[in-house]
């Protein structure tokens, strides 16, 4: 399991001896006045919620929402390091903070992070009678949980169910939605460059704003690849460093003859049914024919602007008009169907016609209720292509 075990550590963030010593100072003072009221605290869980353990621990957002949290903080809870770390939070309140109690502590947590570790890898990631489960592949379901979409006497060894999370782990997060991983590594280590030169996040996070990808393409997978691709390109129009350029235009390089895996889990209170696996080939045929011809790129790029803009416009008449839930249930299918249409144009370089009649009905319907007189979309254009 070392695969998956140096994976995990590597993105663990650390917790530095300043935020030990923060948290508590704010952690007797919190007491004293618990203690004035006769309150009893949860000293562990108050002080991990004042260092973000968890936030740290499960860094990676996509791992954030697949792994079992509740049971995860049940099993730190018992382990031995739990309770050493309460005895020592309990000398400190009684005592007072001495530097060796804040060199102790930052050893305790090391040691809770190293079983939180071990529980990820043996209890939700390598347990291969339960089949797969959404650490693997998001979307997917436990054999406990789904035993007819199971084939008789299929089976998954602890290696291949390892192999399968260190990827989901290993991936770069577009936003809180979009994990994307390749497995030719040269291509995940210069993604991992560019965030860093270009400062777009952090190691495990871009910041969509950066990459200028619209608010409602995020809880979309293949519209949020399509505007990754598109700002990569742009920025190789505009960027004046030579090293980032040459990275840039190798990172495209790369896209053009890699594999891709996609995990899309969208937040889980709205939007669980859609968390999913996505595998991509390679996409020269989309990069050739829609990035890198400049007329098509164009046309994609006025299109998206332009349904950016409509939409903004509906929102806005929606909320003179006191109708701003109705039409939010309207725009999601609007940009379904735009979803639909980069699916296609990624997976097969083609348009998805159907989804563009579908994108003009709607459009007009929406105008027709909010007296949008701005109904312009060059889908046109695209279609001709």
């Amino acid at each position: 399991m070392s695969d998956l075990k140096s994976i995990l550590k590597e993105n663990i963030e650390d917790v530095s001896t300043d935020e030990i010593r923060r948290a508590l100072e704010d952690m007797i003072e919190d007491q004293r006045k618990k203690a004035a009221k006769k309150e009893a605290a949860a000293l562990v869980d108050n002080f991990l919620d004042e260092i973000e353990f968890n936030r740290k621990l499960l860094s990676h957002p996509i791992l954030m929402k697949v792994i079992n949290r509740a049971n995860l903080s049940n099993h730190i809870r018992r382990t031995e390091c739990y309770a050493r770390l309460d005895d020592k939070l309990k000398d400190v309140l009684s005592q007072g903070t001495k530097i060796e109690d804040i060199k102790e502590i930052k050893y305790l947590l090391d040691c809770l992070k190293g079983k939180a570790i071990e529980y990820i890898v043996e209890v939700e990631a390598s347990k291969a009678e339960q089949g797969m489960r959404h650490i693997h592949a998001p979307g997917s379901v436990a054999r406990s949980e789904g035993r007819n979409l199971y084939f008789p006497g299929e089976e998954y060894t602890r290696e291949g169910l390892n192999w399968l999370a260190s990827k989901l782990c290993g991936s770069i997060a577009i936003g809180d939605n979009l994990g994307v991983f390749s497995e030719n590594n040269e291509l995940m280590l210069k993604l991992k460059q560019l965030v860093s030169y270009k400062e777009l996040g952090t190691k495990l996070t871009i910041d969509p704003r950066k990459l200028e990808i619209k608010r409602d393409e995020m809880n979309y997978p293949y519209a949020t690849l399509l505007a990754f691709i598109l700002w990569l390109r742009k920025q190789l129009s505009i960027e004046e460093n030579v090293e980032i350029k040459a990275l840039i235009q190798s990172i495209l390089d790369d896209l053009r003859v890699s594999t891709l895996n996609l995990f899309f889990v969208p937040p889980p209170e709205k939007y669980k049914h859609k968390w999913s696996t996505i595998s991509l080939p390679r996409l020269d045929i989309f990069i050739v024919k829609w990035i890198l011809d400049e007329k098509s790129r164009n046309i994609i790029e006025n299109f998206r602007e332009a349904l950016a803009d409509f939409i903004t416009e509906a929102r806005n008449a929606s909320k003179r008009k006191k109708k701003g839930r109705e039409l939010e249930n309207v725009i999601d299918l609007l940009m379904n169907n735009y979803d639909f249409i980069c699916k296609s144009l990624i997976e097969h370089g083609i348009l998805d016609t159907y989804a563009a009649r579908k994108i003009i009905d709607i459009v007009i319907d929406i105008a027709t209720k909010y007296d949008i007189r701005r109904t312009y979309l060059p889908l046109g254009m695209l279609v001709s292509l």
